[in-house]
């Protein structure tokens, strides 16, 4: 696992991970909302970076997108906050326990979000439930 110590302010993240298909490759994929005013290309390009890194997939093959100014509120307040999640064909549990330190120390700084305002929630996707290019991952 890579280790990128660049730090990316209260954004929803939704990351797809998707492992090699029949024609092999892979395909993350990222849906951002935040509550702060963003410099879109600047932090989209950390976090693909990051996470490219992080997930050990090439970035060649990482899709960001990214909301911001987005009406958001945590423990019934508002303020940089931000709820990530991720979802990868094949995630394990252990793997979810790896590389969650990693995520919130990385989103709290790139985000200027206090760590104790972001959740992160990590899935395991279906191959059968995901398709590329007309095909499903199965």
């Amino acid at each position: 696992m890579s280790r990128n110590k660049d730090r990316v302010p209260g954004i929803q993240f939704i990351l797809v991970t998707l492992k090699k298909n029949n024609k092999g490759g892979t395909m993350p994929y990222l849906n951002i909302k935040t509550s702060q005013k963003i410099k879109k290309n600047n932090v989209i390009s950390d976090i693909s970076s990051f996470m490219a890194g992080l997930l050990n997939k090439p970035e060649r093959v990482m899709m960001v997108s990214l909301e911001d100014e987005v009406a958001m509120l945590f423990a019934g307040q508002n303020g940089p906050a931000a709820f990530v999640q991720l979802k990868s064909i094949g995630m394990t549990g252990q793997q979810c326990k790896d590389i969650a330190p990693e995520m919130n120390r990385f989103f709290a700084s790139v985000l200027e979000v206090p760590d104790d305002r972001i959740y992160i929630d990590m899935h395991d996707i279906d191959r059968q439930m995901f398709a590329f290019k007309g095909n499903t991952f199965a």
